[in-house]
Formats: C-alpha cells, sequence, structure tokens
C-alpha cells in the first residue's frame, strides 16, 4: 500500500511470499533460478510437480488464427526460423486460464474493432491492460530463447541463445507483467512508453509484424492496421524524447515508417541516462505496489546517426526498390543513417512510400 507505513520496500535479495505460499516478489536470484532458468511457471512459479502444465503461445493463439500464421516461421534473433504454431513455452493452466480471460479476450475482441476503438479504449480504460499484454509477449519471448539453441552445428557449442542475456534487468519487467496475478498496484512511474497508431494497407488485407529489441526493453507489434510500440523500463522518458517526431504524424504509418518509430523510440531508451530506479512495496495485509523513482527531467545521450543506421540495417534486411535510388545506393545510405522513411527533407511526414535524404 503505497505511502503506509505498514508497507515495506523491498530489496530484490529477498522473496517474499504470503501465507499461502504464493510469490508476492521474487528476488533476483530467485527470479533467474525460477523463471528465467527453471522449469517453472512464469506467472506464478510454481513446478510442473505443483500444478497441471500445458503450453502458453508467445504469439497468442488467436493473433496465430486471426493472421494465419501457425504454419509461417518467426526469425529468432540468431537468424534461425521457428514455427509460430509451436513457439511456445511451459505454464501452468491456472495462470493460462487467467491471461485468456484478463487480456487475450478482451485484446481479441478490441482488435477486430479497429484502431479507432484501441485509441477510445486507452482514453477512457486507460493503458494497463495492453501495456501488460505486450510485455507479457516480449517476455516470453525472451524466456523461449533460453531453451533455444544459438548453433543448429552442434559442433559449435550448445550454447542458447539467452547466453548473454542479463535476467536481472528483466526483473521489473516481469513484476509488471505479472502483477495481475497478484493484483498488484501499478504506479504511474512504473510504466513504460507505448505508442498505439494506425498502419495503412500495403496489399495484405491482414499483416502481422513483431520486432523485438531486446537491450532497450522494447517491443513492436503490428496487428492489421494498428501498430504498437511499448518500452518497459524507460518511465515514459523515450515517448518523451520522440514527442517532436510523433507530433509531426498527421496520418496512418506505412509498415516501413511503423518499424522506424519504433527504432526511434528503442533507441531514445538506450539513450537515456538518468534510469528509474523502481521499487516493490509490500503491505502487512498482503497488498503489493509496484512503482519507480525518475529525475524530473530525463536527459539522454546525443543522437548517434550510425546507431539508428545500424538498427534501421537490422529492420530492413531486404530494402525494397526506392525510387531515385540505385539498390547499392540505398543500402549504403540506409547503413550510414542517412536514409528514413518518417520525415522528407523538410521535416514532413511522409504519405507515400518514398524515403527522405539526409543532408
Amino acid at each position: 500500500m503505497t505511502g503506509s507505513k505498514s508497507a515495506i520496500v523491498y530489496p530484490v535479495s529477498k522473496s517474499v511470499r504470503d501465507g499461502s505460499g504464493n510469490t508476492l516478489l521474487f528476488s533476483w536470484a530467485d527470479f533467474v533460478q525460477t523463471i528465467c532458468t527453471g522449469p517453472c511457471c512464469f506467472v506464478c512459479g510454481k513446478h510442473p510437480r505443483e500444478a497441471k502444465f500445458n503450453n502458453e503461445h508467445i504469439v497468442p493463439n488467436w493473433v496465430l488464427h486471426r493472421f494465419k500464421l501457425h504454419g509461417e516461421q518467426i526469425t529468432l534473433p540468431n537468424g534461425n526460423k521457428h514455427n509460430y504454431g509451436t513457439y511456445t513455452i511451459p505454464c501452468c493452466e491456472k495462470c493460462n486460464l487467467e491471461m485468456a480471460r484478463i487480456f487475450e479476450e478482451p485484446i481479441c475482441a478490441l482488435i477486430e474493432k479497429g484502431a479507432a476503438a484501441i485509441h477510445e479504449h486507452i482514453i477512457e480504460d486507460g493503458s494497463l491492460v495492453l501495456f501488460t499484454w505486450m510485455a507479457l509477449i516480449f517476455l516470453k519471448s525472451h524466456l523461449k530463447d533460453n531453451d533455444l539453441r544459438r548453433f543448429l552445428d552442434r559442433r559449435k557449442g550448445d550454447e542458447v541463445i539467452a547466453a548473454d542475456y542479463v535476467w536481472e534487468h528483466m526483473h521489473h519487467l516481469h513484476a509488471v507483467a505479472r502483477a495481475f496475478h497478484i493484483e498488484a498496484t501499478i504506479e504511474a512511474k512504473a510504466f513504460g512508453s507505448m505508442f498505439v497508431f494506425p498502419v495503412r494497407p500495403d496489399g495484405t488485407s491482414d499483416a502481422f509484424d513483431m520486432m523485438t529489441f531486446t537491450d532497450a526493453q522494447t517491443l513492436y507489434i503490428r496487428l492489421g492496421e494498428t501498430g504498437i510500440v511499448a518500452v518497459f523500463d524507460d518511465a515514459c522518458a523515450a515517448l518523451n524524447e520522440v514527442g517532436g517526431l510523433i507530433e509531426k504524424i498527421d496520418g496512418p504509418l506505412s509498415a516501413m515508417q511503423a518499424r522506424e518509430i519504433a527504432i526511434h523510440m528503442a533507441l531514445a531508451n538506450m539513450r537515456l541516462l538518468n534510469r528509474p530506479k523502481f521499487w516493490t512495496k509490500v503491505g502487512t495485509d498482503g497488498s503489493v505496489s509496484i512503482g519507480g523513482e525518475t529525475d524530473k527531467i530525463p536527459r539522454f545521450e546525443p543522437f548517434d546517426v550510425s546507431v539508428f543506421g545500424e538498427a534501421m540495417q537490422n529492420a530492413f534486411p531486404k530494402l525494397p526498390s526506392l525510387a531515385g535510388y540505385s539498390p547499392d545506393e540505398a543500402a549504403a545510405l540506409l547503413k550510414a543513417g542517412k536514409i528514413g522513411f518518417l520525415l522528407d527533407d523538410a521535416g514532413n511526414f511522409i504519405r507515400d512510400h518514398a524515403p527522405s535524404r539526409a543532408t
């Protein structure tokens, strides 16, 4: 209970459980051993010996049906492919059903109504459900990397994709993602940035896209004509930094523009100097609140055009034909961070697919 004398701010060196044994707060060590590298449910932390388990789709099953993805493949961080239909992690049956009721069913219905309905929902009911849903997908995708080999050729070793992940950095993300399970209160400064926007049709009636930025704790998802970018550990600083850019967007984004805005938000989070400090408070009555402390004004490192170029090159490995550019010229400009799809040379939002060239 925030601000109450009966509430204790616990260090992440100690797990806290209620009288029934339910985990209210995972310590760093417990989070890594139980959730990240162990066989337990990623929500409640129960072992398969304690509860009935089934598989939880990382990209929700209704999304796979809606966009006909069961037979398609997702590209993993190491460049390998994995079928969406088997892209799953273990989860206890109780938590699986709980997530379906709280997130999947209402969000599925919301997406069916379109971007305008989502915008209205956020204004009227807030962004908690949608933001948590994005956090769960980001978390699940990274937990899955702990079960996937980095090299298909066993002669190169048995290292997993997640071998270099610093799991402690995802501790707050996990706390927010599972807050629904323990009915925790999430304060404003525990949230991250989220931007929801319309995406114009590009020849496919039901387009799906997903892009993750591990170090930036950022996820982009496109669901048909709706795009969502969420940053999970910045206390809304990234949205503040790119606010001037977003203000110039006065129409639906193309698929390429959507990816570029996700890059800007991810890099803004990477450039944040005075990072927030997050905490969890547990009351003597078992109530939990999650919050944070931030400086009044976020400070950022200068924009690095070469880092932007590298991110753009990764996001567009197969650059489509662009009018006025040879393929080699476009690729070189993209890599150098001197080509973009959001704004023209005058700084105005581009309503067609022509890129701008930096001078």
